[in-house]
């Protein structure tokens, strides 16, 4: 059992495969990144498969195992009613959120307590939490919407952190999520933005205990890569991400086929990479549908782009934009998601689009941008990187909020 000095556990409600979903990639971060080498670190987390999956079935074994340098716990999942939740989940969703924010105690009793009951559950988790929780220096609780955090909170007690990846969505406004805000020891935020929105609709007195912990990135590649033939010779602007309807990527498609449209002579290309319905993209009229692609392609990518779009609007911040940054390069980012465009106004590196209109104009300085001036504002976004997304530096903010040792951080630099 875990009796380590300085040993962390990391509860979460999936961990393994599904790692293109902001929260999953955040977890695999934190142990295989940032905290692992550092400390002794467990992963509680359930024998569900990923998000995607029937979270009532158990795909992995239950139990301990040993990978890389950490543990993953894996307990098993209970039964639930999946019609009560998808029910209260569809209620949610259909809430326009300007009714929510002027009537914030307006849902159902009913339909909070469905969604928080038969949301993925399992009992193991708690007990051990219960039975073995004390053993450990912190525990970090990740993200903010399931059942092992939920609950898991609670029982921690003074031991909790809450890392929520909060949005501005129906969810925030369940009874229950406040309630979980107010009983975690601390709160981690990605971005001054998601902290200013907790701090809404939590209270002002959630800001003792809340600590801005920043994102990070690792630093690029120190040597270029050459020669893939993913890279278009063109001009190109580059979507990294799920891509989904969530993420507004038909957003950005249409309105790059329509810049195209009013500007036939532009040779801008828009390459698209991640996992999701890649397939609901066709690559034609300079649009590149590459789906998901490895490590040493996606750096290819980013040090060869004019600029990297994100437009989605749900984001307690974009590791995309920070990539794009570390690289030096722009970014056009959506101007309805807050922290993206607060992170976009402190530093000035590339520009804000939320209308159709407004994308289409964001493409068209960018085809239009010298390389001089493209490597201007890649340089402000570099320098915003070096000053908050690197490794050290967030590893530095981690150790101060949990209260666990290590050695002080040296100044990054460029």
């Amino acid at each position: 059992m875990p009796f380590a000095k300085q040993s962390l556990a990391l509860v979460t409600p999936w961990f393994g495969e599904d790692e293109t979903n902001g929260a999953a990639l955040l977890s695999s971060q934190l142990v295989r990144e940032l905290f692992a080498p550092n400390h002794r670190v467990d992963v509680l987390t359930t024998c569900a498969r990923s998000f995607g999956d029937d979270w009532s079935a158990n795909y992995y074994v239950e139990g301990a195992s040993h990978l890389e340098n950490f543990t993953v716990r894996r307990f098993a999942v209970r039964a639930r009613d999946g019609e009560a939740f998808d029910r209260a989940n569809q209620f949610l969703l259909s809430q326009p959120l300007d009714f929510l924010k002027a009537r914030p105690h307006c849902i159902p009793a009913s339909v909070a307590a469905d969604f928080c009951r038969e949301n993925i559950q399992s009992p193991g988790l708690l007990k051990y939490l219960s039975d073995w929780g004390r053993s450990y220096s912190a525990i970090l609780f990740t993200p903010y919407l399931y059942g092992p955090v939920l609950a898991g909170v609670e029982i921690a007690g003074g031991l909790s952190f809450l890392q929520p990846c909060l949005h501005d969505e129906a969810y925030a406004y369940l009874p229950q999520i406040a309630r979980l805000f107010r009983a975690a020891r601390g709160l981690l935020f990605n971005s001054r933005a998601e902290f200013d929105l907790a701090r809404r609709l939590y209270g002002p007195e959630i800001a003792a205990k809340s600590t801005i912990v920043g994102h990070w990135v690792a630093a690029p590649e120190a040597q270029a890569v050459t020669g893939d033939r993913a890279v278009p010779r063109d001009r190109f602007v580059f979507y990294l991400g799920r891509m989904c309807e969530s993420k507004n990527v038909s957003l950005i498609v249409k309105a790059f086929r329509d810049y195209r449209r009013y500007r036939p002579e532009s040779r801008l290309q828009l390459v698209l990479a991640g996992n999701g319905q890649s397939d609901a993209f066709e690559s034609a009229g300079g649009v590149h549908v590459l789906g998901r692609v490895s490590e040493r392609r996606k750096a290819a990518l980013l040090q060869s782009c004019a600029a990297v779009l994100q437009p989605s609007v749900n984001e307690s911040f974009s590791r995309s934009v920070m990539e794009a940054w570390s690289y030096g390069k722009p970014a056009v980012v959506n101007g309805e998601c807050a922290p993206t465009a607060e992170a976009m106004r402190l530093c000035g590196a590339g520009w804000t689009a939320s209308s159709p209109s407004e994308w289409i104009a964001a493409l068209s300085a960018v085809d239009g941008a010298t390389p001089q001036q493209l490597r201007e504002l890649g340089r402000r976004g570099r320098m915003h990187y070096v000053q908050c997304g690197t490794p050290q530096r967030v590893l530095q903010s981690y150790r101060d909020a949990l209260g666990i040792a290590g050695e002080p951080v040296a100044a990054a630099h460029g």
